[in-house]
């Protein structure tokens, strides 16, 4: 049975007002987050920003320098990041434990910039664990991805509130710019509501739609995860050989995906994984992520594994790795930015302008009933 549009417009009203309290703090959170790096280079000068010199030290030196600066920790990640000015990020996790942390790197002098810290140290990181989870996924003795599964359903209720409104003033197109500004309260919160959705629900829509894919599928992952292997292993010695060339393995990617660049790089930490190169390769679509394609080598003898070329993948998987940068924002630089953060914040003006009708027709219909009642009752008089 279909439902009628009455039905839909109370549907929408009702998560709105549920969604209210968690949007504020994913939507102030997410337009904070689209300026991270701007954000780090203000509050952590020293650490996330370098300036950069004639050329990288090599990935081999730089490997080198970090174990040597911190031999308590063995290398579970790194991101390459020095040529934007920004240092590079490598992720380590602490001997004999399973945890991790982080560090800021100079690629062009090898020091690292900062001692490593748990990876919600920082305040843009924090941020980060607050936007996707509500820091739900914190609190012991509770599921440990609570938060990634209650976000997941609010990007969800994001779409439907985005789609529903649509639906319900599907006629928008007539009257989209109108403000009646010389009219009752009622009337110009009602414009003003509808304007802001119509206007916002494109971004919207994409924001709900990326994020929420990006919860279920970390919320997912992390599930088979635990069902395959309740406890992350603990890290004892690097679970790569340390006497293979990484730089060897940088340079040779490009033979085997044209142009390869690497952004990222993903060392085992687990028994019999892989070493992972992921990066970009040459394209004409602005939209493809930075780390959609992969080249793989054996972790103890370097031996070449195999790559993905997202270039080659199907329409569907190119366009779930465009979600990255339409979930961020950055891909069209600043102006991209500034019209993600604005329209970021506008859920908190819908839910505010939302709560107002809300509240007007319910005493709307509450006056009303009550009239009724008193007309009713003075017939018997």
């Amino acid at each position: 049975m279909l439902v009628t549009k009455k039905r839909l417009f109370e549907l929408h009203g009702w998560a709105g007002i549920i969604c209210f309290i968690p949007f504020i703090l994913i939507c102030l959170t997410g337009s904070l987050l689209v300026f991270k790096a701007e954000i780090d280079s203000v509050l952590l000068p020293n650490k996330s920003v370098v300036v950069p010199s004639s050329a990288r030290l090599s990935e081999d030196r730089l490997i080198h320098l970090v174990n040597e600066q911190l031999p308590g920790y063995a290398l579970g990640s790194w991101e390459l990041l020095g040529e934007n000015a920004e240092a590079d990020r490598v992720y380590l996790v602490k001997k004999e434990t399973n945890i991790w942390f982080k560090s800021y790197l100079n690629p062009y002098t090898g020091d690292l910039l900062s001692e490593p810290e748990l990876l919600h140290h920082y305040f843009t990181d924090w941020l980060v664990q607050l936007h996707y989870t509500l820091l739900l996924n914190d609190i012991k003795g509770i599921d440990e991805n609570l938060g990634t599964a209650f976000t997941s359903i609010f990007a969800i209720l994001l779409v439907f509130l985005g789609v529903s409104g649509l639906i319900i003033y599907r006629r928008f197109w007539r009257r989209v710019f109108t403000l009646r500004l010389g009219f009752r309260s009622v009337v110009v919160v009602s414009d003003l509501h509808k304007l802001v959705g119509t206007l916002g629900s494109p971004v919207l829509l994409v924001l709900g739609i990326t994020g929420g894919y990006y919860n279920v599928s970390i919320y997912i992952h992390e599930w088979q995860e635990h069902q395959q292997t309740p406890e992350h292993h603990i890290m004892t010695s690097s679970l790569y050989n340390r006497e293979l060339s990484v730089t060897h393995m940088v340079k040779s990617a490009s033979t085997h995906i044209s142009g390869f660049k690497t952004t990222y790089i993903l060392f085992p930490t687990e028994p019999n994984e892989s070493i992972i190169l992921f990066g970009q390769a040459p394209t004409v679509n602005p939209l493809l992520s930075d780390y959609g394609s992969t080249v793989n080598f054996h972790a103890q003898t370097g031996e070449y594994l195999g790559h993905y070329d997202i270039r080659e993948q199907s329409f569907i998987t190119i366009l779930v790795d465009t979600f990255r940068k339409l979930y961020f924002g950055n891909f069209a630089g600043l102006f991209s930015k500034v019209v993600y953060a604005t329209i970021g914040l506008s859920p908190i003006l819908l839910g505010g302008t939302g709560i107002y009708l809300w509240y007007f027709r319910r005493r709307k219909r509450i006056h009303q009933r009550n009239s009724a009642k008193l007309t009713s009752l003075s017939r018997f008089q």
